[in-house]
């Protein structure tokens, strides 16, 4: 089972403000984010000492439902 979760960036890094993934393990794939680890974009915003949230998650979602949520920015 994957879940699509999307965390929310207190000030916006670049041209993001959001990040979107997906997982089979959602607790270590967040734990992985913390420290900065697992994806650039979330290394960036950590070593920025921006300060990041999980907003919205969707259990049993698919690699579909994610770039079409992607692909509305």
């Amino acid at each position: 089972m994957l879940t699509l979760y999307l965390i929310h960036f207190d000030i916006q890094y670049g041209h993001a403000q959001h990040y979107l993934g997906l997982s089979k393990d959602l607790e270590r794939r967040l734990s992985e984010h913390r420290p900065g680890q697992g994806n650039p974009l979330m290394k960036a915003v950590t070593q920025a000492s921006i300060h990041w949230e999980v907003v919205s998650t969707w259990k049993d979602a698919d690699r579909t439902f994610e770039v079409q949520l992607k692909s509305r920015h």
